[in-house]
């Protein structure tokens, strides 16, 4: 493929976040949304009246077509290691929204098949595009933090209370969704997080349920330590208002980013993501200075921008920023923290 083709794409899976992922393509002008598919007929042809692409009857006749390039993966956590493998090995590039899978090993599957096929796969951890994630990153960087040496965060959402028995989600075990808000939301912060201090070396969480009618535990809180020294702390649940922050500590100063989303129905919430910048805000906490600086950023499109980078990596064969080493190192955290619930010990993370 020549640097300026358009690359054609398949949508797969056609659930609340799809249509965040699928009008990402629309805005692209590096990519073509072809066709799609999903197991309910309904809503295979509603999608691709509303996208004006093309429906398949099954994944396999997806994957056949020559005008598909790549497939943007928004499926079930426990079918993207078959999905990612099958379309690999029919050399289609493999975008997948995270966690990459719900086990080590379906995650290493997918990494091995792509990398055996000399196909790019890219993990949706757009999180750390936040502008304000961007930028904690450039401070820390440059020293204007100091040397770190603590961080705190959490990523919560009432959406337990609207989990029903058809949806993946309800289940807590490995065919669902282990770990609930911990790896649906949670994952994202510990991707970020290992963007900004490196790798996680061990890990110690509790795990309870206390709310909701779903199969799966409702409140997560998982304290870490990185390899640097750095110790850390991630909550997540599945039963508050909207919690969206990090906090960074350092010897010369500290660093609070907080995404703060409006309440609205779902279909508007999804409408914000190639708009999140603007809820976005970052404090600087400087050592020996009342209160904080409130630092401006840049408003940019999260979506957008893996959505083009992935189509970029295709054409050019570069390496994507959120590759498959980097989704199962943020899967490795998910995974030590739920072994570490079940035995009341601290685990080694292990990629």
């Amino acid at each position: 493929m020549n640097k300026g083709d358009v690359v054609g794409v398949a949508q797969i899976g056609i659930g609340g976040w799809s249509t965040v992922i699928a009008d990402g393509a629309k805005r692209s002008e590096k990519v073509k949304l072809v066709t799609c598919f999903t197991r309910t007929p309904e809503k295979r042809k509603a999608f691709a009246q509303k996208y004006e692409c093309d429906e398949e009857k099954s994944f396999e006749d997806v994957i056949k077509r020559d005008d598909v390039d790549a497939v943007l993966l928004t499926t079930p956590n426990a079918v993207h290691a078959e999905q990612a493998v099958l379309a690999a090995q029919c050399g289609k590039h493999v975008f997948v929204d995270k966690p990459i899978a719900n086990t080590m090993d379906d995650g290493k599957k997918i990494v091995k098949a792509c990398e055996e096929a000399g196909v790019v796969l890219l993990v949706g951890h757009d999180m750390r595009r936040l502008a304000g994630n961007r930028k904690v990153k450039e401070l820390i960087d440059s020293g204007a933090i100091g040397d770190p040496i603590q961080v705190e965060s959490n990523f919560s959402h009432s959406l337990g209370f609207e989990l029903t028995p058809d949806k993946f989600r309800w289940r807590g075990d490995d065919s669902g969704c282990p770990a609930g808000s911990l790896m649906t939301m949670g994952i994202h912060h510990v991707d970020t997080l290992n963007y900004f201090f490196g790798p996680i070396k061990s890990a110690f969480a509790y795990f309870n349920k206390l709310y909701i009618p779903a199969e799966v535990e409702d409140v997560y809180a998982t304290i870490f330590e990185f390899e640097s020294g750095v110790l850390g702390y991630l909550g997540s649940n599945y039963a508050s208002p909207k919690a969206n922050w990090i906090y960074a500590y350092g010897t010369k100063a500290n660093l609070l980013c907080s995404l703060a989303l409006p309440e609205v129905p779902f279909e508007e919430y999804l409408k914000i993501w190639p708009v999140v910048d603007r809820y976005t805000k970052l404090l600087f906490f400087e050592k020996g200075k009342d209160g904080p600086q409130e630092i401006p950023l840049t408003e940019g499109d999260i979506i957008l921008e893996q959505i083009d980078e992935f189509a970029d990596c295709i054409r050019t064969g570069a390496k994507p920023e959120t590759d498959g080493q980097g989704a199962l190192a943020a899967l490795a955290l998910i995974r030590a923290a739920i072994d570490s619930a079940a035995t009341g010990k601290s685990v080694d993370v292990k990629v």
